[in-house]
């Protein structure tokens, strides 16, 4: 029975609005609903893609914040003599207002940071060393150097064990030589060549160490140096200390600095002691090789001599 008659037949017993189910607006919420599931499902999609891209982009910004975390040695003398000026410019104002609790603490301070065996000049004397270890092979050379001594690439000898592979690269990149499509007569000419790039190879490695050892005993020289200022400190008081410290920093510094103990003229005669005891060792080295080649043709006449009489 239709709503409409439903009504008429009831019309005075019924004083109410009849609520019959509604099956168009049952399908509209259905459809609505739906709509609302996908929308949601969209959104949170999209949300889960930002997080991935935000997740990348926050990972390489990080790895840029490491690269770049190393600083040059040009910053690293920058920020070195900054703080250090902002020490001395609270010692200062510590020494004019007489706190010597607080001029014994930036004095430590100083000593820690800035002094003959600080932190700060180690960090520089530390990244000298490792731009000067940098500089002295360009890539083409350390790389002959390793595919020589790994047997790889080129000088590659059918290895059964102890393959080479710790560093990341590629198959390409490990057989650079290769890649270029040699001849037979190139690589034979080449691959004779490895005991001469291993030997000097050598050389390197051992100047790299000596450098390492020059290294260390800059280190071990500073340190005793340190030692003896600290002992000056322990004599003196902290304000007196602190005076010392300043009047050496200022302006008047430079009457001192034309007193150098190492002027030009000296740091010249260092140079040449150097090169003179360099090249006395390289004389004695070959003297000897020469007095022993020397010996062993004599050895060998003697023994050839007597053969001949026998």
């Amino acid at each position: 029975m239709s709503e409409k008659k439903i009504r008429k037949k009831y019309h005075d017993k019924i004083d109410f609005k009849l609520d019959l189910p509604d099956t168009n607006n049952k399908k509209e919420k259905a459809r609505q609903s739906a709509k609302n599931t996908r929308q949601r499902k969209k959104a949170y999609i999209e949300s889960l893609e930002q997080k991935c891209e935000v997740t990348q982009l926050t990972a390489q910004l990080n790895q840029n914040k490491n690269v770049e975390s190393k600083p040059s040695l040009m910053q690293l003398m920058e920020q070195f003599l900054i703080d250090r000026k902002q020490q001395f410019d609270m010692l200062e104002k510590a020494y004019e207002e007489g706190d010597e609790a607080n001029i014994k603490v930036i004095t430590n301070s100083l000593r820690f940071k800035y002094g003959i065996s600080g932190r700060g000049r180690l960090m520089a004397i530390n990244k000298i060393f490792e731009l000067l270890i940098d500089l002295l092979l360009p890539m083409h050379m350390r790389y002959l150097f390793w595919v020589a001594s790994e047997d790889v690439d080129i000088f590659k000898r059918e290895r059964q064990s102890g393959e080479f592979y710790s560093f990341d690269m590629s198959d390409s990149q490990i057989n650079c030589l290769n890649s270029f499509g040699l001849e037979d007569d190139q690589i034979l000419k080449i691959q004779n060549m490895q005991s001469v790039i291993q030997e000097q190879r050598s050389h390197y490695d051992n100047l790299i160490i000596d450098i390492y050892k020059i290294q260390q005993s800059i280190i071990k020289e500073s340190e005793k140096c340190q030692t003896i200022v600290d002992e000056i400190w322990d004599i003196l008081e902290p304000k007196q200390a602190a005076g010392l410290l300043i009047t050496l920093d200022k302006s008047r510094i430079e009457q001192f600095r034309e007193k150098k103990v190492y002027p030009d003229c000296v740091i010249l005669t260092l140079q040449k002691r150097a090169k003179e005891e360099i090249q006395r060792q390289q004389q004695y080295s070959y003297f000897d090789m020469k007095k022993e080649h020397k010996q062993r043709e004599l050895e060998l006449n003697n023994y050839f001599q007597g053969e001949y009489n026998n």
